[in-house]
Order: C-alpha cells, then structure tokens, then sequence
C-alpha cells in the first residue's frame, strides 16, 4: 500500500514536470510565431491561462486547445497591453538616460526616482499576466488594477521577488532547462502565489467600479 502510494507520488510528479515542459516548448514556439515582440504577451497570456486551471484543479484540462484557443482570441487585446506595457519602458529607459548624468541634489534625487519606477514597472509587467487570466476587464484597465492589488499584498510581492530571484539563479547555474522550464515553471509558482492576493481583493468585496475587475470563470 505504501509502495503504491509512493508510486503514484512519483508519477504525478513525473507528468507535472512533463507538463511544464510540453507547455514551456509551446510558449516559445507560438512567440517565434509571433514574431517574437507580438507572440510574446499573447503566448504568455496563453501560458498563464492553461496554469491556472492547473490552480484550480484542473490537471487533466486540454493543454493545445486551450493554448491556441487563448492565443487567437487574446492576440489583439494582448498585444494592446503589450505595446502600452513596452511604450511605458521606452519612456522610463530615456528618462534614466537623461538624468543619467546629475549636476545637483534635485537631479540626482530624480535619477534615483526613476530608478525605483522602473523596479514597480518590472514586478507590475509580472504581476499583470497573473491579473490579466484571472480577471475581465478593458486592457488599459489591468494597469491601475494591478497596481493596486500589489499595494494591497506585499507578502505576495515578496513572493514573487523570491520566485523570480530563485528562478533566475536556477536557470543561470543549469541552462539546459531553459527551454523546457524557463517560462512553464515560474508561470505555475507565480500564478500559484496570485490566488492569495485575489482571495484577499475578493473578500474585500470591493465594488467592481473600483478595480474594473471581474473574476473568469
């Protein structure tokens, strides 16, 4: 009985990581069909879409169908975040270039500003793949919403910054797994960690005017 019970551990540890693999190798594919700048937010859509019923249960959940089904229908949308999300950067990145060289306190205080604006822009582009898959809502909605989210969970973006610090030190010590688990892996982690800030926005039973955020199916 023990020996089963180890066996069966074991193999649905096996068809986990078998998975994430399959899954991590479609996410690279369909950015590479995208072309790369427009396959990536709606292939990473995509991705998060299929772990969060993997979240909610639901393992045995058609990985390929919900895959592409997701790409087509979220392209366009995803890809409006996309390009907002990117515009935002270029914007910061000039910033930081022109403050770059500070001739008094004021400008040296505004370099280190957009410093700080930059990391709350990185962990937000995170953060907003989990928010987009859980909630409906118009695309330049999920922006304000998730801002908010985060400032109302900081154990859950210490969370993150763990996964993600974690993750990056794995990845940079056993390469090989970066095409198999690069993307899947942290998917799952993150997206696991994001249930307790929406169970918390929910039970807060904030009105819906407030975060322009509704729960998906």
């Amino acid at each position: 009985m023990s020996n089963n019970h180890y066996m069966d551990g074991f193999y649905k540890f096996c068809l986990m990581f078998a998975r994430l693999a399959y899954l991590n190798l479609l996410w690279i594919l369909f950015i590479l069909a995208g072309l790369g700048v427009f396959g990536l937010f709606p292939s990473t859509v995509a991705m998060f879409t299929v772990v969060r019923q993997w979240v909610k249960g639901n393992t045995d959940a058609p990985v390929f169908r919900i895959f592409i089904g997701t790409f087509k229908k979220e392209f366009i949308k995803a890809n409006l975040l996309g390009v907002t999300y990117l515009a935002a950067g270029v914007i910061l990145y000039i910033d930081i270039l022109y403050f770059s060289s500070p001739s008094n306190l004021g400008l040296l205080i505004l370099y280190y500003f957009f410093w700080v604006l930059t990391g709350i822009y990185l962990l937000l582009g995170v953060f907003l793949f989990p928010v987009y898959v859980h909630y409906q809502a118009r695309w330049w909605h999920y922006f304000k919403s998730t801002l908010l989210i985060m400032l109302m969970n900081p154990l859950v973006v210490a969370a993150f910054l763990l996964i993600l610090g974690c993750g990056g030190v794995i990845l940079r010590a056993l390469p090989g797994l970066i095409p198999l688990f690069s993307g899947s892996f942290m998917a799952y982690a993150l997206m696991l960690v994001s249930y307790k800030a929406f169970n918390k926005v929910e039970a807060l039973t904030i009105e819906p005017s407030s975060t322009q955020l509704q729960p998906v199916d």
